[in-house]
């Protein structure tokens, strides 16, 4: 299971893992019966070719319950298992560290206070780094970048990113191109850089897209926020880019009623943004659900692009969360965890 870039590096890819990418309780149930369809792939698969390690990469909801069937298999030998980018158990369900201990033969884990959570309970843990510092690539000069799309350098430049699925886009776009509106009545030569993900169609933010100030691009999120002078990002792994690439944003976040109230009873983090959460303070502003108002995410990015106090004091402490990303080689140090796992099951 995977998607079009783990294809290409030469994955058979019996299911397509854009087709389950949904947020939300009331948006899960609605594919459910392709979820359930999935698994009992994955497992018939699995009793046929007899693995000897199974990568799990995040995905808690689906892997947990796929874990559970997999102990019940009649294998010949149990293969091994390494979990790569943690389940955040930390946030929401501490009882599954316990559970994943049970299952797992090593986690990778990609934030450095993780080590300590499964290490109490006697997972065996790596801190690999986080896998964004390999992702970005060359960006181009700030002048080059934004003269391009018709902007000048010296313009004050805010980043849109509604998130990457369909849904987030929705909920998020429209409300985010009314904040641009009101806004541009407070800083009247304002430009604004919307990120389209170049895996959904262009028809989908062209709908919502009101004014002419703000212009479109596809498949280039990381300039995009390296050149921005400061961003409103949709609550997810876009902050921790945001974060890596320095400048002020603020986090957003719209969800189904049923989605969020059951969110606030189980998740036990004082903060959504993990920039926040790395930083233990609240550095970037988070509006959610009904504080996400065009009025309320104007406010709040304001003094990002008009008070240089503000400004410097939340790029310095977005530096030190960058910092704790760790270095560059994620993907080889899994990969030397895997092959290290692999050699010791054949040896057993």
């Amino acid at each position: 299971m995977g998607g079009d870039k783990m294809a290409a590096a030469g994955l058979e890819r019996l299911v397509d893992c854009q087709r389950l990418a949904v947020m939300g309780l009331a948006e899960v149930l609605r594919v459910l019966p392709l979820v359930l369809r999935t698994r009992r792939i994955i497992l018939r698969e699995i009793a046929h070719r007899k693995p000897d390690l199974i990568i799990l990469i995040d995905y808690p909801g689906f892997h947990f319950s796929l874990l559970n069937k997999i102990r019940r298999l009649k294998l010949p030998k149990r293969p091994k298992v390494l979990y790569y980018i943690s389940p955040q158990v930390w946030a929401w369900r501490a009882s599954r560290t316990k559970q994943l201990a049970a299952l797992a033969d090593h986690i990778a884990v990609i934030f450095p206070f993780e080590t300590r959570i499964y290490s109490e309970v006697g997972l065996p843990c790596t801190f690999v780094g986080h896998p964004l510092l390999d992702e970005v690539g060359e960006i181009p000069p700030r002048g080059q970048f934004l003269n391009s799309l018709g902007i000048e350098a010296d313009d004050r430049v805010v980043a849109l990113l509604p998130g990457s699925r369909a849904q987030e886009v929705r909920r998020h776009l429209p409300v985010m191109a009314e904040a641009a509106a009101i806004l541009q009545r407070f800083v009247p030569g304002a430009r604004f850089l919307l990120a389209e993900a170049a895996t959904l169609p262009p028809n989908l933010y062209e709908r919502f897209i009101t004014s002419q100030n703000i212009v479109a691009i596809r498949g280039q999120t990381h300039a995009v926020l390296a050149h921005a002078n400061a961003a409103w990002v949709k609550s997810g792994s876009g902050t921790l880019e945001a974060a890596y690439f320095g400048n002020p944003f603020v986090v957003i976040y719209k969800t189904s009623a049923l989605t969020y109230w059951l969110g606030r009873r189980f998740v036990k983090v004082p903060f959504v943004a993990m920039a926040n959460l790395l930083a233990g303070e609240r550095i970037v502003p988070e509006l959610l659900q009904q504080d996400a108002t065009p009025e309320r995410m104007a406010g709040e990015i304001l003094p990002f692009l008009i008070d240089a106090k503000a400004i410097e004091s939340c790029r310095d402490k977005l530096r030190q969360v960058r910092e704790k990303l760790g270095s560059a080689g994620a993907a080889q140090r899994v990969a030397d965890i895997a092959a290290q796992l692999i050699a010791s099951g054949k040896e057993g």
